[in-house]
């Protein structure tokens, strides 16, 4: 997974809106400052965490429908795509955090009990190790992918969820990048993430 992180993001610095220094990439900084990222320009950042029929809404994704607990959802950025079929496929990158008590004391753990949740090799992103797992569902004509990550720092939960969300009754607009491009964007931009808690800083 550390090696990947690292391919993406050499790979992206051949694509177009990738560069950090480009003219079509962006920096993200959340409102209290400790959270940053580079995000393409056509990627809007969004406070939306509302849910789809197999993602229910909140600051961090669960899979086994309980509550996510008490925090707040900082950024989620959706890119559109097009699988090789034509339906579409979201790519997704949220983030969340909390400084509550009971979901800082569980949160490197909390989210691997459903059946499909498997816990990953840590992952390094910008000298930052996050726990990491994967986790998927499935549903009549609509699947999820997604690979989580989790950060303590300073008494607070930082989530990263990165989502592969594919409604094979839909179809992609014609306009929709491939879903490996979008798929490329969408991990370069979580490789790009910082965390800057105010003490550190």
């Amino acid at each position: 997974m550390k090696k990947s992180l690292l391919l993406l993001s050499l790979a992206c610095a051949g694509l177009a809106g990738c560069q950090s220094g480009s003219n079509d990439s962006t920096t993200f900084v959340s409102k209290e400052g400790d959270i940053r990222l580079q995000r393409p320009a056509r990627v809007v950042p969004s406070e939306d965490f509302s849910g789809r029929a197999l993602l229910q809404r909140g600051w961090r994704v669960i899979w086994d429908g309980s509550d996510a607990g008490d925090g707040q959802g900082v950024v989620r950025l959706t890119l559109p795509a097009r699988a090789p079929d034509g339906s579409a496929i979201s790519e997704v990158l949220q983030i969340g955090r909390s400084q509550h008590p009971d979901v800082v004391a569980s949160c490197l753990t909390y989210g691997l009990v459903s059946g499909s949740g498997m816990r990953l090799p840590v992952t390094t992103v910008n000298r930052r190790e996050w726990t990491t797992y994967s986790s998927s569902d499935a549903g009549m004509s609509q699947s999820i992918k997604a690979t989580n990550y989790r950060l303590v720092v300073e008494d607070t939960c930082y989530t990263m969820d990165r989502i592969s969300y594919a409604v094979r009754a839909a179809k992609a607009t014609e306009d929709a990048l491939s879903d490996g491009e979008a798929a490329n964007l969408m991990d370069a931009v979580l490789a790009s993430v910082e965390i800057q808690p105010m003490t550190t800083r």
